[in-house]
């Protein structure tokens, strides 16, 4: 028996710590839970996390300018690529130390 289940929020955990992150658009607003990223569509009253997570608590993200790829950094400096339309993780790298800031330039 199959079932059409999607996980669409993270019940019983509440922003921490690091930066928001508004959509190029402005109608969606991406804030860390935890170990994964949340967002809140601010035109709908809806809110979807996303499928992948980090290993640690997210310490900080960043979405590219044309919405298509968000990294997130966790608390030991391990990153993840996201293609964030998908929710699909494209790589993982590590910076071998906490990151305090991430942005992406505004040509992307």
């Amino acid at each position: 028996m199959k079932f059409g289940y999607k996980f669409s929020n993270l019940c019983g955990t509440v922003y921490g710590a690091g930066n928001l992150q508004f959509s190029p658009d402005g109608g969606s607003l991406l804030s860390p839970v935890g170990n994964r990223v949340t967002v809140f569509d601010l035109e709908n009253s809806k809110s979807v996390t996303l499928p992948c997570e980090n290993s640690k608590n997210i310490s900080c993200i960043a979405l590219s300018p044309n919405a298509t790829i968000l990294i997130t950094v966790d608390e030991d400096g391990r990153a993840l690529l996201i293609n964030y339309r998908r929710g699909v993780v494209l790589n993982h790298f590590n910076f071998k130390a906490e990151v305090e800031a991430l942005e992406f330039s505004p040509c992307g």
